[in-house]
């Protein structure tokens, strides 16, 4: 995972709350790699088995189980990740309650768990929601996903259509993040 760093650009797919649409979660999986140019996804919970599938095809992920996985009860699974790219701090949990104060301290914050989308830069870090791939509407939120754009001097952070159009995006410098 950590030992082969990717070279900058860096691009990551940012998906989150599948709960078993796998046709809908492989066919953005398949456009964050073929046509947005991921290298590695993060799947932010719900369906930590969906996570897992996209494994077994081949993807680099990244996951934590959602509230409602078997798997968030097992001490042997973690509920949060940090891992760093490029010197970029990246954390993961599902829901905001999973966070620790070392989390909180990223670059960049990753949760799930309430479908609704949303980049929000507060202080040295941007809190990333990806909405959900439940399926194409659900709680008032169309499908979405989000791609994370790591440069020399920037991150762009964007919030994805299924047609792979953006519906928000935010760039911010390097030197503006933890």
């Amino acid at each position: 995972m950590a030992d082969s760093l990717p070279t900058l650009p860096i691009r990551i797919g940012v998906m989150s709350d599948t709960h078993g649409n796998q046709a809908l979660m492989h066919r953005v999986a398949a456009l964050m790699t073929d046509k947005l140019g991921a290298t590695v996804i993060i799947h932010a919970g719900d369906d930590y088995a969906d996570a897992q599938e996209l494994v077994l095809y081949g993807h680099d992920v990244r996951m934590v189980p959602g509230l409602w996985c078997r798997e968030y009860n097992n001490p042997r699974i973690k509920r949060r990740i940090h891992e760093e790219f490029q010197g970029l701090g990246i954390a993961c949990a599902h829901a905001d309650k999973d966070l620790q104060h070392e989390e909180y301290a990223a670059a960049i914050i990753i949760t799930g768990h309430t479908h609704v989308a949303r980049i929000e830069h507060i202080g040295k870090s941007v809190f990333l929601n990806p909405g959900h791939l439940k399926a194409l509407y659900d709680r008032g939120q169309d499908a979405s996903f989000a791609m994370i754009h790591i440069d020399d001097d920037s991150v762009r952070i964007a919030i994805h259509e299924l047609t792979g159009g953006v519906r928000l995006e935010k760039k911010i410098q390097r030197s503006e993040l933890a």
